[in-house]
């Protein structure tokens, strides 16, 4: 069974004020630009991948595509140290560290539970929890998330 949990922003942080005017992935080809990237197979990396690739823009035109960090927080920290001005990451990241942020896409987090577990005490206790108002308030306050599909079943198989 699969429980929609919450959506949240992916995009790239940038400085505060976003001095470059970054606004989009094209953005990021500027040769004024330096960027810091996720490590392959990393799901923001594949996002950013597919947009380079609808927009006919090489990834060797971004300055900093090879230079990958492993966690939004260490694209975070180049960005708020100044040694790039844009990296892969989460709202929610990019707030932590009062960096500014833009979205590219917003991603389903999911619950998934085997079937043969749904009626196990703990598992309905967590569905439950799942409908409230309170768990809902609590996501929407959070940068870059929100609860439209907080609780919803998505699909039983």
């Amino acid at each position: 069974m699969v429980v929609g949990f919450s959506l949240m922003e992916e995009g790239i942080m940038v400085a505060p004020g976003n001095p470059l005017g970054i606004h989009s992935v094209a953005d990021l080809a500027s040769p004024k630009t330096r960027m810091v990237n996720r490590e392959q197979g990393a799901a923001l990396r594949v996002l950013l991948d597919d947009e380079l690739a609808k927009q006919g823009i090489p990834s060797a035109s971004i300055n900093g595509y090879n230079h990958e960090v492993q966690t939004h927080n260490q694209g975070a920290q180049m960005v708020a140290c100044n040694s790039a001005h844009a990296a892969l990451g989460l709202h929610a990241i990019a707030r932590a560290f009062r960096l500014d942020f833009v979205p590219m896409t917003e991603v389903r987090c999911d619950f998934v539970v085997p079937v043969d577990l749904v009626e196990h005490p703990t598992i309905q206790h967590i569905l439950d929890v799942m409908q409230t108002r309170d768990l809902r308030d609590e996501i929407g306050h959070l940068p870059g998330y929100s609860p439209r599909e907080t609780g919803k079943t998505i699909a039983v198989f």
